[in-house]
């Protein structure tokens, strides 16, 4: 299935289409100056085409454009692939619309949105180019995954970027990045036709014959191991059953048979009958909280006591002061009221005092002050007692509350720890059961051996007939023809362009994805050729005699090829003011004109079956040329607009 571009479109953020519009199956060249977005076109592609990161330069194209399009064409079916641009500092975007049957552009990117995945689009694309069912195994001592072919793998044999074309050491589109390299080795031969579509069908028969060969042995090796004796997995599970007791200690098998009979018991499932309870209503939470309360009350009974008691001691201290008072004061009965008239006068001997003294009334009246107040000290001693007696009720009570509620708290710790190790038991039991039954799916006593034996022997013979037919040799023979094929092409083409050692066979190295020379003095690799000239002459003949076999056979790869300067060994973009060769030396001149011949005619074998879009400063007065000519970009007129350049 041919598939080519018709345009390559850009949207602007306020609703502007511009569009870079190719003829099918014809050379399409855009010309111009540097610094126009010529070489944005080919990034435009390869993003569109699903890959990760967005190339497209930083600048005026990743500040002004919103959406990239792709409009390709398949067998007359239009094909549009649209992707959101990631802005100037972003790496990629996950939006990404897709539709087929499409006549014309949306006039502006209001009708996108996204309706793929990139893994979408990888399918969609790969489906339509009609690449089937494939998968390359590398050798038995590589780590390499198995590798599927696919639309991504395909266009990297389409594009030559500018620092690629002109590279001595990679010859096909992002061959330096990590993984690459590989993937293109092992996806070429699929796309050479090589290795055709039944031979990834028997191969894909072959490893499943073989998976189940390989289940039937195993399941006859074990079939027959029982069948002697009990194997050692099974004595093993037998063992670790009766440890945790779904087998009782007791049961001793004689045979086999006993072994699997037991096993098969054990993987009865049993209810899961837990030990009860006390109090199932008792949570541990509220045991706890209601201990910390009781701790709490109790510590404040205490407290309470201890103020209680020391007001009761400070009472009889009190007392027996007062008592002392009320002693001393007692003694004023001894003496008349008529000595008490001076404070001057001995109450005793009448003599008369420097100092005055108390009255006797003045003493009576302490005396009956210290009396009232010891009637006062009795009457609250046996309150303060009996409040005594009453925070000790309390504290003995809330102190047997207090045990009671560890000796609960205790109890469900305990409970708890019961149930923990009766759960981790049925958790073991569950996991034992789980392997016995696994075991006993996957291992049984064959009751007819030699009907096992039987299939197992057709397997084995289908297993070797289809090996024979994935014969690596006969697969390396193939690949080998296909090589072949494509050196024959790719000598032809250096003689044409006037390479250097193209008059000796010249062959492509899928090992080192490399061009080689096979010299009288050895083989020649690219890397060993001198010449800009000769760099981009290889890199432009191998891909030519690629898509020339990919044609013949009809190849799931684009019938498109990009390339992005090719003429620059000869016409550096500096030395460019209008683009004309006319002031390059006649051998430049010559050459640059015998490449874009070369493309032109190799076009038009092809025709209509072949795209090949050029992007370069060079241009030719060859009328050819001109017709080829699909964009001059000079004089102001880039990709982008200047009505889109934001000043």
């Amino acid at each position: 299935m041919t598939f080519q571009i018709r345009s390559i479109s850009i949207y602007s953020h306020t609703g502007e289409r511009r569009d870079v519009t190719f003829r099918l199956g014809a050379l399409n060249i855009v010309t111009g100056g540097p610094k126009t977005g010529k070489s944005a076109l080919l990034d435009i592609v390869d993003y569109c085409w699903g890959r990760d990161e967005c190339t497209v330069p930083q600048g005026e194209i990743r500040r002004a454009v919103s959406w990239f399009a792709v409009f390709f064409d398949s067998e007359g079916e239009g094909i549009l692939i649209a992707r959101r641009n990631p802005g100037p500092t972003g790496r990629g975007s996950a939006e990404i619309y897709f539709e087929r049957g499409v006549d014309e552009l949306p006039a502006d990117a209001s009708a996108f949105h996204k309706n793929i995945t990139a893994s979408g689009l990888k399918l969609q694309l790969s489906a339509m180019l009609g690449i089937s069912e494939n998968i390359h195994v590398p050798e038995s001592w590589s780590t390499r995954r198995p590798l599927e072919a696919s639309s991504r793998h395909a266009i990297l044999f389409c594009l030559q970027a500018q620092d690629e074309i002109a590279n001595r050491r990679l010859l096909f589109h992002r061959q330096g990045e990590q993984f690459v390299p590989r993937a293109i080795s092992d996806a070429l031969p699929y796309f050479l036709g090589a290795v055709d579509e039944d031979h990834f069908l028997a191969l894909k028969r072959y490893q499943d014959v073989r998976a189940r060969l390989r289940k039937l042995e195993r399941e006859y090796g074990e079939a027959q191991s029982i069948t002697r004796e009990a194997s050692s997995a099974a004595r093993g599970l037998l063992t670790e059953g009766r440890r945790i007791g779904l087998i009782l200690s007791d049961a001793q098998p004689d045979d086999a048979s006993g072994v699997l009979e037991l096993l098969r018991e054990a993987t009865i499932p049993r209810p899961m009958v837990f030990s009860a309870i006390d109090d199932p209503e008792a949570d541990l939470t509220a045991l706890d909280e209601r201990r910390r309360s009781l701790i709490h009350e109790l510590q404040e009974l205490r407290e309470e006591i201890r103020d209680v008691q020391r007001i009761d001691r400070e009472a009889s201290d009190f007392e027996v002061e007062a008592l002392e008072q009320e002693a001393r004061l007692t003694s004023v009965g001894l003496i008349s009221d008529a000595a008490n008239d001076g404070d001057t006068t001995c109450p005793v001997c009448e003599s008369h005092l420097d100092v005055p003294v108390p009255t006797v009334a003045e003493l009576r009246a302490s005396l009956a002050n210290v009396q009232t107040q010891l009637r006062s000290v009795r009457r609250d001693v046996p309150r303060l007692q009996e409040r005594l007696a009453g925070l000790g009720s309390r504290r003995a009570r809330v102190t047997e509350q207090l045990r009671d509620i560890q000796a609960d708290i205790a109890k469900r710790i305990q409970d708890n720890e019961r149930l923990r190790l009766e759960q981790h038991q049925f958790a073991q039991q569950a996991r034992v059961a789980g392997r016995i039954a696994y075991y006993l799916e996957n291992v049984a006593v064959a009751e007819d051996d030699g009907a096992l034996l039987a299939t197992i022997e057709l397997l084995r013979a289908e297993v070797s007939e289809l090996a024979a037919t994935l014969d690596d040799v006969a697969a390396q023979e193939r690949l080998t023809t296909a090589l072949n094929l494509v050196g024959r092409d790719l000598t032809r083409f250096a003689k044409d362009l006037g390479l250097e050692h193209g008059e000796h066979p010249l062959r492509l190295d899928l090992k080192h994805l490399t061009v080689v020379a096979d010299t009288d003095d050895g083989p020649l690799s690219l890397t060993q050729m001198g010449s800009g000239e000769n760099w981009v002459g290889y890199h432009v003949a191998v891909h030519l005699s690629l898509h020339m076999l990919f044609d013949r056979r009809r190849r799931p790869v684009p019938r498109l090829l990009m390339l992005d300067q090719p003429s620059q060994a000869h016409f550096p973009a500096e030395q460019d003011e209008s683009g004309l060769i006319d002031g390059l030396p006649d051998e430049d001149q010559a050459a640059v004109r015998q490449l874009y011949r070369l493309l032109h005619d190799y076009c038009g074998e092809l025709a209509p079956r072949m795209q090949i879009i050029v992007v370069d400063h060079v241009e030719m007065l060859d009328d050819w040329f001109k017709d080829a000519i699909v964009e001059r970009w000079r004089d102001g007129s880039a990709l982008v607009p200047q009505s889109w350049v934001r000043v």
